[in-house]
């Protein structure tokens, strides 16, 4: 297995396809439905699957952190819930005033055991308090994960 040790990019919304920008649209929709009333850090995906379906989520928390789903997540399960699972690309958005915010740790090996390939596309939005977006980055769940616990690594 091969991965590339090339950083995440920053890119303008017209270097990315037209899908790519509507995973990106609705993440940023999704980020608004999100219930994070003690963090406040309010994050909204949306997933490509293998059927070019676009499935989205966003995280709910709860006093009890360990109950919060993630935005990833939500997303994620929604898409299992169809009976699909394979994601071609996730797009995700939170408030971010200086970059891009990439999936966190629990989230990557999720998105990782359901992603086509190391290659799958991850596209992090940065948005102001007014949902504007500010910054997107990219990379490879393979960049961002390069050792990951898979079906694979299991006897």
């Amino acid at each position: 297995m091969q991965y590339s040790s090339a950083p995440m990019k920053i890119v303008q919304q017209s270097d990315l396809s037209a899908m790519e920008r509507r995973l990106v649209r609705n993440a940023v929709a999704a980020r608004k439905k999100a219930h994070a009333p003690y963090s406040h850090y309010k994050c909204g995906a949306a997933l490509l699957d293998i059927r070019n379906r676009i499935h989205t989520g966003c995280n709910v928390e709860t006093i009890d952190y360990t109950l919060t789903t993630h935005a990833e997540m939500d997303a994620i399960n929604g898409m299992v819930k169809s009976g699909t699972f394979k994601l071609k690309a996730l797009a995700v958005a939170v408030l971010a005033v200086k970059g891009p915010a990439f999936p966190c740790g629990l989230c990557r090996q999720k998105i990782r055991e359901f992603a086509v390939s190391e290659e799958t596309l991850i596209i992090a939005v940065g948005v102001d308090a007014r949902s504007r977006i500010r910054t997107i980055g990219t990379a490879t769940i393979g960049q961002l994960y390069p050792h990951a616990f898979t079906p694979n690594c299991v006897i």
